[in-house]
């Protein structure tokens, strides 16, 4: 039995990926879109070619003049990226992560969702209450904001909010009549369900 590893990329945000590929600020890490197009909707038939990642590692192993000046017009800094060396167009990678994609947009949809579900039923109050009364614990600080005075969140405090939010919203949702506990037990089911998926991950 043979066991091959599968190379994968960092999923970032654009700045990470300017320092990813050693280019200037402002410029496309995919395509061969100019400055001041970046950011502007282009119709499919008017698509920029996709960038040549075969052209730095050969531009920078010449370190020649006419090299040299040939990357600062792609606007590509001069230097080593171990990156441009891998046989492969590094932004075709698959890009696992848990950051950007799980804590600060599943689990921000999931908060967000479970706040208006609570109001809509009219269990805000008893769920702000025993937000608020989460104790402390090792290095879990307490909360000491309503969920709804709470404006962003980041990729810390959604790993720290991941931590007891399964078990306020069990609690916010305890009792209830017989006709009610179908209702009042799926979202204790969706939040069980994607803290499972995110902590196996």
């Amino acid at each position: 039995m043979h066991c091959k590893p599968v190379l994968a990329a960092w999923l970032g945000d654009y700045p990470d990926y300017s320092d990813l590929h050693h280019l200037e600020r402002h410029v496309c890490f995919w395509c061969e879109c100019p400055k001041n197009e970046l950011g502007d909707y282009v119709t499919p038939d008017k698509q920029h070619s996709q960038s040549d990642h075969n052209l730095c590692p050969t531009l920078c192993d010449g370190n020649s003049e006419a090299a040299n000046a040939e990357l600062l017009s792609c606007h590509v800094h001069q230097a080593f990226n171990m990156l441009r060396h891998i046989p492969c167009i590094v932004n075709d990678l698959p890009k696992p992560d848990l950051i950007h994609p799980m804590q600060l947009r599943m689990l921000d949809h999931l908060q967000k969702w479970i706040f208006h579900f609570m109001k809509s039923h009219e269990w805000l109050d008893k769920y702000n209450a025993i937000w608020l009364s989460v104790p402390s614990y090792h290095d879990l600080t307490p909360n000491n904001k309503s969920y709804e005075d709470v404006s962003q969140c980041n990729g810390k405090g959604m790993e720290k909010m991941s931590r007891h939010l399964l078990a306020v919203v069990t609690q916010s949702l305890c009792g209830g009549s017989p006709t009610q506990r179908p209702i009042l037990n799926h979202p204790i089911q969706c939040t069980q369900a994607l803290f499972e998926c995110y902590r196996y991950a």
